[in-house]
């Protein structure tokens, strides 16, 4: 039997080889297919991946409904690549190890779904930068790969893309803690005049070197802040919407008011 038909077979035979007119036929592709990167080691990461919103409001613009401006600003930066699927990996170091499914087969033909979980172990490790053992869960494939980094703050800190995808939320969070205190160890430590060796936290832009950390500058301005408000602010409402500032914002503010900054610098 003939399946393309007389008169399609007398178009193919009429057409000669030299035409270089082309006559396979294309075959149409889902959607689905389309959209999958199949040269992405992590496509099943990035297919469920919370959404976030990078648009940059100005004030007074009018926002789009769902959308709420938060009353504190987040302590860590937003993390791309926060998985939806599996969220247990969102809460340690799994390494893009998810939870697999198969299906067994009996005898008589009937067909049963089976789960199949990644290898995690609840442990400690040490980090070097931040002078303490973190316990977390982590799979026995992001350990051979810490071993073989030399450390956990080598693993969190590598600047390579898989490595970016791979972290997990916690991870994040983690890179973001150890990253931040080596910004802190790079300053100097200089004596006081009593000579005892004090660690400088922060240098102003006219050389004031400061010895004392965030949270005794805003020990300094809730003072002055309770005094300017006409309402009562307790130290509760203060910590909440103070805590977000950098060193360099809290001294800005503290620029404001008549403060002794003789007590705090050196």
């Amino acid at each position: 039997m003939n399946v393309l038909g007389t008169s399609w077979f007398r178009q193919l035979s009429a057409i000669s080889p030299r035409s270089g007119v082309s006559i396979m036929r294309t075959f149409s592709t889902t959607l689905p297919v389309q959209a999958r990167n199949k040269n992405d080691k992590f496509y099943k990461i990035l297919k469920y991946v919370k959404p976030i919103d990078t648009t940059v409001y100005e004030a007074g613009q009018e926002l789009p409904e769902g959308v709420k401006i938060p009353t504190t600003r987040p302590q860590f930066p937003q993390y791309r690549y926060e998985a939806m699927f599996f969220k247990r990996q969102n809460r340690g170091l799994f390494g893009g190890v998810q939870r697999k499914r198969s299906k067994t087969c009996s005898e008589s033909g009937n067909k049963g779904l089976r789960v199949h979980l990644p290898n995690i172990q609840k442990t400690k490790l040490w980090s070097e930068t931040l002078q303490k053992s973190i316990p977390i869960k982590v799979s026995t494939k992001v350990l051979k790969t810490i071993t073989k980094e030399g450390g956990l703050d080598n693993y969190l800190t590598k600047n390579k893309p898989s490595r970016e995808k791979t972290l997990g939320l916690k991870g994040w969070q983690l890179r973001y803690q150890v990253l931040k205190q080596r910004e802190l160890n790079e300053l100097p430590a200089i004596k006081d005049e009593e000579d005892k060796i004090r660690q400088v936290f922060y240098i102003h832009e006219d050389g004031k070197r400061f010895v004392v950390g965030k949270n005794k500058l805003l020990k300094e301005l809730y003072p002055f802040v309770r005094r300017d408000s006409y309402t009562h602010v307790s130290h509760a409402d203060f910590t909440r919407t103070h805590n977000y500032l950098s060193i360099a914002e809290v001294v800005k503010k503290l620029e404001q008011y008549p403060f002794d900054f003789s007590k705090v610098t050196i």
